[in-house]
């Protein structure tokens, strides 16, 4: 029976989603604390490859579990209690669900929102401080507002991918980029079909230099046709990122 997890995580301490050779990765603490209930190895495929020190409020993922594993009528139950029993408190499965055979955590997507988060404040509490990055100061937003709105539709994200990250097409479709103000957090939310490695933090790090004043929205929008890697800003500090949820058309 196939299950799709709803995991939200806290990535600070981990070599980001996918299991690892030399380090540890989310993916492999989940399947180990899986395995620990079911009685035997599973793999949990996850929906977006998040890197190390980047957090999720909404990952997706999916196992397959051999019937007989678990009491009748009792799997939701241990995949959401009894897994977080195994869990360390920087991970939590938030739900559950059986979906058809042919559903695929990453495959199947139709669209994935990230959100990247900056703060103002000039004391930033320690239970902020995990997960947003301070701004730097005099940034004009209404540049990099206009940066964003050009992310819009389908590119060429090359300038935007980890060099050597072995993509393939590196052409994406963005529903959405925007910056704004929310309190003292300035933040950005940007959805679309599909990213690639490394690509949300270089464009949030491309349209800082935008508000800085380094570059104008219109260097950024040359970048959209498969400009090489170094020709964009660097990749903006991973604990500012989250995944916040994974969208499908047809999950079940």
């Amino acid at each position: 029976m196939k299950y799709r997890l709803l995991i939200a995580y806290d990535g600070s301490d981990y070599a980001g989603w996918q299991r690892q050779d030399n380090a540890l990765a989310v993916q492999q603490v989940v399947e180990e604390a899986v395995a620990a209930i079911a009685g035997q190895e599973v793999t949990v495929h996850g929906a977006g490859r998040t890197d190390a020190g980047v957090h999720a409020a909404g990952q997706a993922a999916h196992l397959d579990l051999p019937a007989g594993n678990l009491p009748s009528g009792e799997t939701r139950r241990a995949l959401i209690h009894g897994v977080n029993h195994h869990l360390p408190a920087a991970i939590r499965v938030l739900s559950a669900d059986p979906v058809d055979d042919s559903f695929h955590a990453r495959k199947s997507a139709s669209f994935k929102v990230y959100g990247y988060r900056l703060c103002t404040a000039p004391v930033i509490d320690p239970f902020r401080a995990p997960f947003v990055v301070p701004a730097p100061r005099r940034l004009d937003l209404e540049s990099m507002k206009a940066a964003a709105s050009l992310i819009r539709g389908r590119h060429d994200f090359a300038a935007f991918a980890k060099a050597g990250g072995g993509h393939g097409s590196t052409v994406r479709t963005i529903h959405e980029a925007r910056w704004t103000e929310q309190g003292d957090e300035i933040r950005f939310r940007v959805a679309g079909d599909g990213f690639l490695r490394g690509m949300v933090r270089a464009l949030v790090g491309t349209t800082l230099e935008v508000g800085l004043g380094r570059r104008s929205p219109d260097d950024l929008a040359a970048l959209l046709g498969g400009r090489p890697r170094a020709e964009a800003g660097p990749n903006a500090p991973a604990r500012g990122l989250c995944l916040e949820r994974v969208e499908y058309d047809h999950a079940k």
